[in-house]
């Protein structure tokens, strides 16, 4: 199940910065490292985030020598491989599908042997493909692929935007807790947006609040107030996006504001209605507890 993606908004201008091509480094304590896998696992590795939001850590893929560029998107599941590096190692794609804007799309998956990012080691991970060369481009950065859910979630971990580190161990409870599905490996919170309750998966690949207007058979709530803004989605497909003030934004008992959201006219998904970009309401970062499948959003 892929997430509804506005690709205006993802790839927006961004800082150049570059990750080097070098052995991959850890801030790691081996002592705290037994329930990690191996000695000389990582258990602290860093981070470069592109204009404010865009997380992109260095992971290995079978098949490649030294680490790749990946971007993490706890948004996205299943994880993405870049369609050029299908085609330089010769990966055997398949048809597959995602959910774009209420339908489905037909697209090519395949198998890749082995990802590491840390201490997760996934094997046999079956990957969509995409072409990622325009956020190469926009990004100026070569990107491996996107790194979903249904990998992040094999380890607990925390993202502090900060410091810009991801760390992998035990976590402490601090913040807003948001349920996983098991099923879907996304995690969809209930946000209170102009006194309506909108579910929205929790989005580290966007800066944005997105709505989606096709679940809702009125829109009018939201006081849309420019209409002269357009995206497209994964399918390729020209979307209306609307954009409307979210002065009060209600998270459980914590109350967000967010100057600048933005509704996809048409847009429509089955188990969410819409987008909470982790860095749009300045959460510092989140942490995700995997034995009891809760990620917590942390100011």
């Amino acid at each position: 199940m892929k997430k509804y993606r506005i690709i205006t908004l993802l790839l927006l201008a961004a800082v150049p910065s570059s990750m080097p091509a070098k052995t991959l480094k850890c801030a790691a304590d081996s002592s705290k490292n037994d329930h990690l896998g191996a000695a000389g696992t990582c258990r602290i590795i860093p981070i470069k985030i592109y204009s404010g939001y865009l997380v992109l850590v260095e992971g290995q893929i079978a098949g490649i020598s030294g680490p790749q560029n990946f971007v993490l998107d706890t948004g996205t599941s299943p994880s993405i491989i870049n369609e050029r590096l299908v085609r330089d190692l010769k990966f055997v794609t398949k048809p597959s599908s995602i959910i774009a804007a209420g339908k489905t799309v037909i697209t090519q998956s395949t198998i890749v042997p082995e990802i590491t990012l840390g201490p997760i080691h996934a094997g046999t991970l079956r990957m969509n493909v995409q072409d990622l060369s325009q956020a190469e481009r926009d990004f100026e950065v070569p990107i491996a692929g996107i790194i979903g859910f249904d990998v992040l979630a094999k380890s607990s971990f925390r993202l502090d935007y900060g410091k810009k580190q991801l760390e992998f161990g035990e976590m402490s409870h601090h913040g807003i807790p948001v349920n996983v599905d098991p099923q879907t490996n996304i995690s969809v919170v209930g946000v209170s947006v102009a006194g309506k309750m909108v579910r929205m998966i929790v989005d580290t690949g966007t800066d944005r609040v997105v709505i989606l207007g096709g679940n809702f058979t009125d829109v009018s709530w939201l006081q849309p107030r420019e209409t002269s803004q357009y995206g497209k989605n994964v399918a390729g497909q020209d979307s209306k996006i609307e954009v409307f003030s979210a002065p009060d934004l209600l998270l459980g008992s914590e109350h967000f504001s967010a100057a600048r959201a933005y509704l996809v006219a048409g847009g429509q998904a089955p188990q969410f209605d819409g987008l909470l970009g982790v860095r749009a309401l300045g959460f510092r970062g989140l942490s995700y507890d995997q034995s009891i499948q809760t990620i917590y959003l942390e100011k």
